[in-house]
């Protein structure tokens, strides 16, 4: 056994060689949220398969089930009846779920529907008043804590009407919570800024029966609209195949393949990036509607350092403290840049990865809104902190596949929001 776990902490052993076919990945934890959440506001039944197993998919869950809709779960297979929300009869826990949070706001919203909002100490730190605000444009009452962040209580309020609201973030969760919003506004709402944020709900609602218009660069919704059930399978989580795709793109002579992974071309950034570092990589689509699905194969390669810069940050965000890891193998510095939106996540996501890379030997600076790795510095085993952060804990993991000696990941019981399963399919991966 290469690699031990307690309740706090996990060990990973350097692996000697890694290939094959990938453990399949979750669903998609991005299009899952969304499946349940319109499936939740769509009259009739839907049925959504492949769903994504972690606990923030649970929240929203949770959270449609009180708001009145019927949810049946049977594995990996979630049978919801929607309809008709009406106010819950105590606050809607988003758990560790920033995207069940900012999307509900904006659905609550539309509907009319009154609510407080309420998550665990680590989303209670992240800010809300960038839905909040755009919405009160529209009509919307909602009210934040002093600082802008959870608990967020949503009034009924009047109808809400239409306007054009200009997204000072590129953020596809505020992209979203407007379109949902809209959904049930008096008139047109136009909502630009977006940039190249995550198009999913863009693609999907039309799929639940709401109509989507693009003009130019941006989206447009006339409301009022209805939601309609569909039956839908999420495709696998390219997010979580980034870990197995860094881990072919470091260890020697590896070589891994992930199949039935989502390709939409907002979330490659990750895989852009390691074929601009130099790693083999081949993608084939194998279904288009409503999001194209298909298989990525990467080869390890010897691999060089890129710049990461504010336009490219969107499709890259998630993954950017794991291509920090793969950068310390990497030829030469990587420097990332315009990704501030990293130190209000699940945690400070730019502080974490640089003391943990700092721990490993690795040559690291931290700036404001980036970092910069050096590459070249073998790296060695040492105890680091996840921060709590189930993406940083995974991105450990894989630096140990090829540090001198094992690491230990303390708090990786955190996996679980996203991928319960990730120690075990990890040892599944080593030849």
């Amino acid at each position: 056994m290469t690699n031990t776990q307690t309740q706090l902490a996990t060990t990973v052993a350097p692996a000697r060689a890694l290939g094959g076919l990938a453990p399949n990945i979750p669903g998609d934890k991005s299009i899952s949220h969304r499946a349940v959440i319109f499936a939740g506001m769509a009259e009739g039944v839907s049925h959504v398969t492949n769903v994504a197993p972690g606990e923030d998919v649970a929240s929203s869950m949770r959270c449609v089930e009180q708001l009145g809709a019927s949810v049946q779960r049977d594995g990996l297979a979630v049978r919801i009846r929607g309809g008709a929300w009406q106010a819950p009869a105590e606050p809607l826990d988003c758990g560790n779920s920033g995207t069940t949070m900012r999307f509900l706001i904006g659905a609550l919203a539309g509907r009319r529907v009154e609510a407080t909002l309420i998550g665990d100490a680590s989303l209670s730190r992240r800010p809300m008043l960038r839905v909040a605000e755009p919405l009160h444009a529209l009509g919307a009452l909602i009210e934040t804590a002093a600082g802008g962040t959870a608990p967020v209580h949503v009034r009924a309020g009047h109808p809400l009407h239409g306007g054009h609201i200009h997204m000072n973030v590129a953020s596809a969760q505020l992209a979203s919570a407007l379109m949902l919003a809209a959904t049930g506004a008096n008139g047109r709402v136009t909502i630009s800024g977006a940039g190249s944020a995550r198009d999913h709900t863009a693609k999907m609602l039309p799929f639940f029966g709401v109509a989507v218009e693009r003009e130019g660069d941006d989206l447009v919704v006339v409301g009022p609209q209805h939601f309609r059930a569909a039956d839908f399978r999420v495709p696998g989580d390219p997010s979580a195949a980034a870990f197995w795709l860094a881990a072919a793109a470091i260890v020697p002579g590896a070589r891994l393949r992930v199949e039935n992974v989502n390709l939409n071309p907002t979330r490659l950034g990750f895989v852009d990036a390691l074929e601009r570092m130099g790693a083999g990589v081949q993608l084939t689509v194998t279904s288009e509607d409503p999001e194209p699905m298909g298989h990525i194969e990467v080869s390890a390669r010897p691999l060089r350092a890129i710049a990461i810069e504010e336009p490219e940050v969107p499709a890259i965000l998630d993954e950017l403290p794991l291509l920090g890891i793969v950068a310390a193998y990497a030829t030469g510095t990587t420097t990332v840049r315009g990704a501030r939106e990293l130190r209000v996540k699940e945690s400070d996501r730019i502080a974490v990865l640089v003391n943990g890379l700092r721990k490993l030997g690795g040559a690291v600076t931290e700036v404001d809104d980036g970092f910069d790795v050096t590459g070249g510095t073998p790296l060695r085993g040492a105890t680091v902190e996840s921060g709590g952060d189930h993406r940083l804990a995974m991105a450990f993991a894989i630096a140990a596949l090829r540090a001198g000696a094992p690491v230990t990941i303390e708090d990786s019981g955190c996996v679980a929001i996203s991928h319960p399963s990730f120690f075990s399919d990890l040892e599944a991966l080593r030849r």
